[in-house]
């Protein structure tokens, strides 16, 4: 009987240590660092919070796709319905200012990140998107510049990619034991 007690309780210790010897759950290491002072926890949040940002912009950016795709129809066809074409260009520029507003929060938590520069340039490539969009008058002569924004739009997703790579890279760089 006494052995068997004596069992028990070692096992309980054991089962005791072994649960104090793992990492902490739910973030609550991230929390002891940031109470700590400790940047590198403050900077692995704000690289995950980057990382779902930059995917929200790859999202709007299919959707700029999409939109572009509707007025490119209504500017082929043989009758141009100029209330159609107006309400499709008033999406269109709705959209890529929801996607400027998105890539703004976004290099508000970039600094110091591998993709600081990547939204740099997807900023300019904005710029110059919202200005053709701005520009389309719904005639044929919009062809080209659809075509491309069309372009714009598709190396946009791929700028965003490779933004959400420099993130994971630089997220993975602070979780490493140095």
């Amino acid at each position: 009987m006494q052995l068997t007690k004596t069992l028990i309780t070692l096992a309980m210790g054991l089962t005791v240590a072994s649960a104090l010897a793992l990492p902490a759950a739910d973030g609550l290491e991230v929390r002891a660092d940031k109470k700590g002072g400790n940047n590198k926890a403050n900077n692995c949040a704000n690289a995950k919070k980057l990382a779902a940002g930059i995917d929200d912009n790859i999202k709007i950016q299919k959707q700029e796709q999409s939109n572009v795709a509707d007025i490119e129809k209504i500017v082929n066809s043989n009758n141009v319905d100029q209330k159609k074409f107006d309400a499709a260009k008033k999406t269109l520029l709705t959209t890529i200012d929801d996607g400027i507003k998105i890539r703004e929060a976004n290099q508000k938590l970039a600094d110091g990140n591998g993709a600081k520069d990547g939204l740099a340039t997807v900023a300019k490539a904005q710029a110059q998107e919202k200005s053709q969009a701005q520009g389309l008058k719904g005639t044929k002569a919009d062809l080209d510049t659809i075509a491309t924004m069309k372009k714009e739009f598709a190396g946009g997703i791929e700028q965003n990619q490779k933004n959400k790579e420099a993130v994971s890279s630089h997220t993975l760089s602070l979780t490493e034991p140095h």
